[in-house]
């Protein structure tokens, strides 16, 4: 016999003995399915400058500035959207702290009313809502630190 006979011979005994063996097993297949998100200012950053203020001007009206963002939730099928500023609170919980000036605060206006800061508020998808930031100082209060300040906060959107 040839060696090739010999070797093919071998390989079809071999195969032979794997027809022969069955098995099974379970095979399991999982993943997660996500709607679609709204888009806030297209993942940028969002940042808003107050520039030079007068401490005794604060009022909570005097430098009321917009806050500059876009959303884009035309993927959302939802008619029940909502929006939060997530941060931490000052001197009252309403108001957005200010890193080292505990006696001044940043309220949150939506569309022409206050947001506090940590609280949901609903809005049509249509339209955006307008958001504005504006200093406000703790009542009584005569000394405020003066120099830079800074102040961080997370618009978050959900839709129900």
């Amino acid at each position: 016999m040839s060696a090739l006979r010999v070797a093919l011979m071998v390989l079809a005994l071999g195969c032979g003995s794997f027809a022969n063996a069955a098995s099974s097993m379970t095979v399991t297949i999982s993943g997660t399915v996500l709607a679609p998100t709204c888009v806030i200012n297209g993942g940028r950053f969002i940042n808003a400058y107050f520039g030079d203020v007068q401490t005794a001007d604060i009022d909570g009206s005097y430098k009321t500035i917009p806050i500059p963002y876009t959303l884009n939730c035309s993927s959302v099928e939802s008619s029940v959207i909502r929006m939060q500023v997530r941060g931490t609170q000052s001197f009252t919980p309403a108001l957005l702290a200010i890193t080292g000036i505990p006696e001044v605060g940043i309220q949150f206006i939506k569309d022409g009313t206050n947001l506090a800061i940590n609280t949901w508020s609903n809005f049509n998808r249509t339209s955006t809502p307008r958001l504005q930031v504006v200093l406000v100082k703790r009542a009584g209060s005569t000394q405020i630190r003066t120099g830079a300040f800074f102040s961080s906060a997370t618009l978050m959107v959900e839709y129900l």
